[in-house]
């Protein structure tokens, strides 16, 4: 059994199912029901408005009770809590507890302690989730479909490696130099241990072993440094690697680690992030906004050509300028991505002319969003299964 399936067959039989909480997790139930040729009566959620609002093409309603005496409610939210307390306001409108269902998804507590037998099971269960069909784990042909089988049939100490943020930095000095490094103002196992006074005015923290755990300082005269603290302990104390079993992170030390802040980065400085096929590099991913909130991005050829598809993020509609050494950071691509099939490699190339390495990822997305137009799903997936240079 899986978490979704076990809600779904607790609903055995109910004809009327409500949704409470129209988020990321609301819709990915209602998305999974629809699949299973089961419907959803309506969302609920305390931030509905008075007006004939939608979500998916079923209302979205504020709380109360339904008629039908046999109607099911799923209290579809992450955080435990504001479970209790939703469950709590359903009760106070009369709904009985024991037509109450709670969901919280697959949180990455749940995914570690599962055996790893069970790894293969709970990323078609994500999967199908997400795209509403199951993963050919015979012979996987799309890129999305190819990132989930690598994740458990593909694993590579090295990976682990170039995914832990200090080891990475020896390897890429190793192989292009120092000078494509941002500066570096210190490694802690705790951050208890950082005396923040020895650092200068603007910096950012990271952890070492996953994605997103970034803490940016531009006047450290206005930091928290207790909730600082709380929040590294947090990253540091939750393995990135069972969010989406990206197993390249399970293993790796946790570090706290200090850099040089990089100014303007997430308003006037593009992402550059390099797709590599067997050794080559292909494709140029060109964010805009730095990964923030409404940023954007468009695909680019070597030539920099703007492409028409994208993966993830809304579509850049402006062509960005083509970067003064693209050129080089195609050339050190190369050299980084020489020895796999395909990975990506991320770059700045910043306004004082300096080319600094990002990291190297292999699984972006965790292959877990959308291609768009669809079919680029499946171009990408062709492009890691063949040498494109062989073929042409």
């Amino acid at each position: 059994m899986n978490w979704m399936k076990d809600v779904y067959n607790a609903l055995s039989g109910t004809e009327k199912i409500v949704i409470f909480g129209a988020g990321t997790l609301g819709q990915r139930l209602c998305r999974y029901f629809r699949n299973e040729g089961k419907q959803i009566e309506c969302f609920m959620d305390n931030h509905a408005g008075d007006g004939g609002k939608e979500l998916m093409g079923i209302a979205v309603k504020k709380p109360f009770k339904l008629d039908d005496e046999s109607a099911k409610y799923i209290i579809a939210l992450q955080d435990a809590d504001v479970r209790k307390e939703i469950l709590g306001q359903l009760c106070g409108l009369g709904v009985l507890q024991e037509h109450i269902l709670e969901y919280g998804g697959a949180d990455n507590r749940y995914i570690r302690s599962l055996p790893e037998e069970r790894y293969q099971e709970t990323l078609d269960e994500m999967y199908y989730e997400r795209f509403g069909k199951r993963i050919n784990w015979d012979a996987p042909q799309t890129y999305n479909e190819i990132i989930n089988w690598e994740k458990i049939y593909a694993r590579d100490p090295k990976k682990t490696r170039l995914a832990d943020k200090c080891l990475v930095r020896d390897w890429v000095k190793e192989q292009i130099g120092e000078e494509h490094l941002t500066r570096w103002y210190g490694c802690w196992d705790s951050p208890e241990e950082i005396d923040f006074d020895a650092l200068p005015d603007s910096f950012a923290l990271k952890l070492n072993n996953g994605s997103g755990r970034n803490i940016i300082v531009k006047d450290k005269r206005e930091i928290n440094v207790e909730e600082i603290c709380r929040q590294l302990n947090e990253w540091k104390n939750t393995n990135y690697a069972f969010d989406s079993l990206e197993l390249q992170y399970r293993d790796i030390v946790p570090k706290i680690i200090c850099e040089e802040y990089l100014e303007g980065m997430a308003e006037t400085v593009y992402d550059y992030n390099i797709y590599c096929f067997h050794g080559k590099p292909e494709y140029v991913w060109c964010i805009r906004g730095s990964h923030r909130p409404g940023c954007k991005a468009s695909f680019y050829d070597t030539d920099w050509n703007m492409q028409t598809f994208n993966f993830g993020y809304p579509w850049d509609e402006i062509e960005a300028p083509r970067p003064e050494k693209l050129d080089e950071m195609l050339k050190l691509s190369e050299i980084l991505c020489k020895d796999f099939k395909h990975v990506r490699v991320d770059w700045y190339n910043l306004p004082d002319g300096r080319v600094l390495f990002g990291e190297i990822t292999f699984s972006s997305w965790s292959g877990l969003n959308d291609w768009n137009p669809p079919e680029y799903d499946a171009f990408f997936g062709r492009l890691i299964r063949e040498n494109s240079r062989e073929e042409n």
